[in-house]
């Protein structure tokens, strides 16, 4: 199951604010070695806010293994403050109803057979919270190849290719209708729900 939180819900679960820039600073400052903000093995930066939700994988020691941040594109967001000419076609989005998602990262250090079932559901959980709370797309940035190998169909690619830390990536826009990877879904038997018990008093926190 995915759980969500934001800062103000944080402390319903246990140090998963804390477990997921864990994760981070293994995925993007250890691993990748970006230049990202980073202190005592956490990784952080300016749009952890309170703005900010936060979508988790967590094993049975409650240790954060899979993660996407989800901010609404009403306020501050990193496509549009740092790679706006990625967005080729059309206008920033500037809506309650479309959502950022960034610092997606899955841990490879777990068991094979349990890590690919990890993004899947993550984008399961990214749908279902964009249902519940009135998304109609998400945006982000991404490895072509990576997104696709997911969602066979869907994606609108915003622009051209460029060089973002190190990896050729393209802006994307997907509905909240395409985001489920479906064939993902099939054979691993990932059910309609993966949100935890908690989405409901979520959402009133985050509406």
């Amino acid at each position: 199951m995915i759980e969500a939180f934001s800062v103000a819900t944080a402390h319903h679960f246990q140090d998963a604010y804390a477990s997921q820039a864990r994760l981070r600073y293994e995925v993007f400052v250890k691993r990748r070695g970006l230049d990202h903000t980073h202190w005592d093995g956490l990784e952080f930066d300016e749009f952890d806010t309170p703005a900010a939700i936060y979508l988790v994988w967590r094993d049975n020691n409650l240790v954060v293994r899979g993660l996407a941040r989800l901010l609404r594109t009403t306020g501050p967001y990193m496509l549009r403050k740092y790679w706006p000419y990625l967005v080729e076609k059309g206008d920033l989005p500037s809506s309650p109803a479309v959502f950022e998602v960034t610092r997606v990262c899955v841990d490879k250090t777990v068991n094979p057979n349990t890590r690919q079932r990890i993004f899947p559901e993550l984008l399961c959980a990214i749908q279902e919270f964009m249902r519940i709370n009135g998304g109609i797309g998400m945006i982000g940035v991404t490895r072509e190849h990576l997104l696709a190998h997911f969602l066979r169909s869907g994606i609108e690619w915003l622009g051209r290719e460029h060089i973002i830390e190190g990896e050729l990536e393209r802006a994307f826009f997907v509905p909240t209708d395409r985001i489920r990877p479906e064939w993902h879904c099939q054979k691993l038997a990932i059910g309609v729900t993966v949100l935890g018990r908690e989405r409901a008093e979520f959402t009133r926190h985050a509406a």
